[in-house]
This record gives C-alpha cells, sequence and structure tokens, in this order.
C-alpha cells in the first residue's frame, strides 16, 4: 500500500515533477491506494496536483469487506468523498455554497483525473444492481471509473472474468449516471503475462518435475534439447582431440610463422596488420589535404562575393 510508506511516495512524486530531475508533468504521476482515508486527505494537501487513484473492487461496504481486508476500518462513501475532494483541491467554487458545477469538475478532469479502479469478477460485484450502486456512488462527481478485466491465474481460488457482453453493459450502466467509465484493454494474456498473471503455475515446477535451466540458455531450449546439445559438444570436442593427434605434426619454422601472421583468437597478427598501416597512412593524408583544399576554394569564394 504506497499511501502506508507515505513519506517515501511523497518524495519519490516530488522527484517525478521536479524540473532540475525527472521534470514529469504533474498529470503523468497517478498514486494508486486501496483506500486510506486520512492519507488521502493529507495528499490532497501535500500534493494536489498529482492524479489519484482508488481501488473500489466494490461498490458497497458489506461486498468490499469481504474482498478487501482493510475495508472495515475505512467507510466506503467517505473514501469515495476523499477521492473527490482531491479531484477539486485546486478549483475556486463560484457558488454561494462552495459547491461545484458540472463545468467547473469537467475543467478539473482536463487537469488531472480522480480514478476508481473497479476489478470485473464474475459473481457478487460484478452484477447489473453493483452497476447502479457504482453509478451512484459516483453520481455528479465526474469521476473516471476504470473496468478492470479479471486476468485469470492458475492459482487456489478459481476465480474467472465476466464475458465481455456484460461488461459492456456494466459500463453503460455506470455511464448512464454521468460518471467516465471505461474498459480496460488486457494484453499480453494469450502468453500468461498480463496484469496479475507473473506468477508461477502451481508447484509442478518445483519438485521432481524437472532440473530448472540456466537463464542464459534462454525460454527456447527444453532440457532435452539442452541436453542433448551438451552431450553432443562432448562429442565434437573429443572428434576434435583425436583429429589433431592423427595429423602430423609441423615444423617449428612453420609454427612460428603461423604464430607470427595469427594470434590466439586466429585474427590476423602484427606482420599481417603492418601491411596495411602505409596505405592506410596514405589515404588519410591524402584525405585531409582535399578536405584543405576544399575550404581554402570555399573560403577564397566568400570573399569574392
Amino acid at each position: 500500500e504506497p499511501l502506508n510508506n507515505y513519506d517515501n511516495v511523497i518524495t519519490a512524486c516530488r522527484a517525478m515533477i521536479d524540473r532540475r530531475r525527472w521534470n514529469l508533468s504533474h498529470s503523468r504521476v497517478t498514486v494508486s491506494t486501496v483506500g486510506v482515508t486520512p492519507k488521502m486527505r493529507q495528499l490532497t494537501k501535500d500534493l494536489p496536483e498529482v492524479n489519484l487513484a482508488l481501488s473500489l473492487h466494490a461498490p458497497n461496504q458489506a461486498a468490499r469487506e469481504k474482498i478487501v481486508p482493510t475495508a472495515k476500518m475505512y467507510p466506503i462513501q467517505d473514501m469515495v468523498d476523499a477521492l473527490d475532494e482531491h479531484m477539486t483541491a485546486l478549483l475556486k467554487p463560484k457558488s454561494p455554497d462552495g459547491t461545484f458545477g458540472t463545468n467547473e469538475r469537467k475543467n478539473a478532469g482536463k487537469k488531472k483525473r480522480a480514478m476508481i479502479e473497479y476489478v470485473m469478477l464474475k459473481g457478487d460485484t460484478s452484477t447489473f444492481e453493483c452497476a447502479h450502486q457504482l453509478g451512484k456512488l459516483c453520481e455528479n462527481r465526474h469521476l473516471v471509473v476504470n473496468l478492470i478485466p479479471y486476468n485469470q491465474t492458475d492459482v487456489k481460488d478459481k476465480l474467472s472474468c465476466p464475458s465481455e457482453e456484460h461488461m459492456k453493459e456494466f459500463q453503460r450502466i455506470v455511464t448512464s449516471y454521468g460518471a467516465f467509465c471505461t474498459i480496460r484493454r488486457t494484453m499480453g494474456a494469450d502468453i500468461a503475462g498480463a496484469c496479475g498473471q507473473l506468477v508461477v503455475a502451481k508447484e509442478k515446477k518445483e519438485q521432481g518435475k524437472g532440473n530448472v535451466g540456466d537463464i542464459e540458455d534462454g525460454p527456447f531450449v527444453s532440457n532435452g534439447e539442452r541436453n542433448s546439445i551438451v552431450s553432443g559438444s562432448k562429442k565434437a570436442a573429443s572428434y576434435r582431440t583425436k583429429r589433431s593427434q592423427n595429423l602430423p605434426s609441423r615444423s617449428e619454422s612453420e609454427s612460428e610463422e603461423i604464430n607470427k601472421n595469427t594470434d590466439m583468437d586466429g585474427v590476423p597478427g602484427e606482420n599481417n596488420l603492418e601491411r596495411w598501416i602505409k596505405p592506410l597512412a596514405y589515404a588519410t593524408g591524402a584525405a585531409a589535404s582535399v578536405f584543405a583544399l576544399s575550404l581554402v576554394v570555399m573560403v577564397s569564394q566568400r570573399r569574392r562575393r
């Protein structure tokens, strides 16, 4: 929870928007929270310019307490009020009673975002009744509601995401209350790399179900293929050793000549490189002369003008 690490989070945010350091726009910095209401209000006092995202996941107190352990400490209505206060912190109310009109809220939403994150789980929290409850929470506030499709993982609790048609109808209901509601696009689910899916699949890779491969081998080589590669390399080394033993030995003069012309890695040695030094020196001198001559010609033409 970022707001339970408040001092370090504030320091990091200030570093990001500092012109002498990261120089990020305030609208590019978002603090996400599960709903620590006192710290949300403190953030509004310290950094009212940054975005704030509330992980709500349920539209009423009873349902939220079942899936969010800390929900018992912070009433849901108070959290949404704190989120609304953050969005309107920099506004000056025009009405005598201190409230903000629709146009004022829309203008505030262009400068920064106060968002509600709502994960879509098949079950009690994704019913159309919940959509109406969520819409009423956001009514006349001009908050952004981000519906997050649940990415299924191979874990003990078998959770799943509602159908796309169901989520679109849920979105339509929330939008009918005046909230700006979006469905987050999921990427990487086909390779188990989407949000929340980067976990170890059960325990089948832990005990006796195959050796753990070296990270340098890459993700595309199986254990069987890796063993065959190692076995093949050993055979190749053995073959090279036998072949070298069967080859006739060179004389000392031949070996010295080869060593002069090649180094240990088979790269041309000093004798071969020396042959190229003089031609390269002549070519460099010629290029420099042509460059100097062209400069003289250019300067003389400019003086004539």
